[in-house]
């Protein structure tokens, strides 16, 4: 393996196998672009004159454009994910409560403030991006639900909206492909692939290419899935995903269950279908470093954009997918080991 993590690569797939079956939840669902134009959808389905949103203070900033943009005062609530603690003031006189479980372990979940709020007539958006794979991946309470699906899978685009009881009032006939982006994005994909396979040495051009994609993807309103997107959905087979996932994750709790400098944030349970393993460690940006020196790239959750957590600081995920084996893992576990001691 030429490098672990970061961008995923254009994958082929041989035969139809799931048909979007596992999409399929609630009374109504659309596929857009990303989770930020899910949730743009969303707001635009609803009426709501008092526009305060009550928002987990640990998200990634782009989650809150839509509500900026939509004129929305946002409001947060403190989750100390280290501890599994939520400080939510179920009182809160807001119009939408916004929900999050955390990287696919159920015991992060919100549903008991999501019941709390819709007792109250209030809407609740949960972001089921986390948990998406699992077998409990929503709270039955919730309004609405969003995801991006890009996070899970090999696709150039793909968010989805869910309206859990009744149709939407708006269609997406009207709303475009972002064709410059997803051009953009099939250009870089391609080429990793390239370089993965060893037919191409130098990297810097794909590299640039996944930013310029990221940039673009800011023009997020009014945009819908891609097709060809759509068609390796229907390819993929969930089950070999979610199974991949938990023997990638069962194993580097197992590595690293005596490890003096590192804390698993969370441990597996029947049902989890990890998006990552999250670990705490003191010395991250050190040892984060030191890992992509040997062209290992673990991701933080999220970029400390100015919100109030401890948990932006010190917490680093460990990259479980399907793309790698169980020797890519074991290699790569043991040279964080390496970095960051028994």
């Amino acid at each position: 393996m030429k490098e672990i993590g970061s961008e995923f690569w254009t994958t082929y797939f041989d035969d139809n196998r799931n048909k979007l079956n596992f999409l399929k939840i609630g009374k109504d669902y659309k596929l857009l672009m990303s989770g930020r134009t899910a949730i743009s959808f969303i707001l635009d389905n609803i009426e709501d004159m008092k526009k305060i949103v009550y928002m987990p203070n640990y998200c990634c900033k782009s989650m809150l454009q839509p509500f900026l943009d939509n004129n929305y005062k946002i409001v947060y609530y403190n989750c100390d994910v280290i501890n599994n603690k939520y400080d939510i003031d179920s009182n809160f006189n807001c119009s939408i409560f916004f929900a999050m479980s955390y990287f696919g372990y159920d015991i992060s979940n919100m549903d008991t403030y999501i019941e709390l709020f819709n007792k109250k007539n209030i809407i609740v958006i949960e972001d089921i991006t986390h948990r998406l794979l699992s077998d409990k991946n929503h709270s039955e309470y919730s309004t609405f639900l969003i995801a991006s699906l890009r996070k899970w899978f090999p696709i150039l685009s793909g968010g989805i909206a869910i309206n859990m009881h009744t149709n939407f009032k708006t269609n997406t006939d009207n709303y475009k492909i972002n064709k410059k982006f997803i051009n953009t994005k099939k250009q870089a994909m391609n080429l990793k692939r390239e370089y993965m396979c060893g037919s191409l040495e130098n990297k810097d051009y794909f590299l640039e290419l996944f930013n310029k994609s990221n940039h673009m993807i800011e023009d997020y309103k009014n945009m819908k899935i891609d097709e060809e997107s759509i068609k390796i959905l229907k390819k993929i087979s969930i089950k070999d995903v979610k199974e991949k996932r938990i023997e990638n994750c069962k194993l580097i709790e197992q590595k690293l269950k005596n490890n003096k400098h590192i804390k698993l944030l969370y441990k597996y349970k029947n049902g989890d279908c990890p998006l990552f393993v999250p670990i705490i460690i003191n010395n991250r940006n050190y040892a984060r470093k030191k890992m992509i020196e040997n062209n290992i790239y673990l991701p933080v959750h999220w970029p400390n954009d100015g919100l109030n957590n401890d948990i932006y600081n010190v917490e680093l995920s460990l990259i479980i997918d399907q793309r790698y084996s169980k020797n890519d893992i074991e290699k790569y576990i043991d040279k964080l080991i390496e970095i960051v001691g028994e």
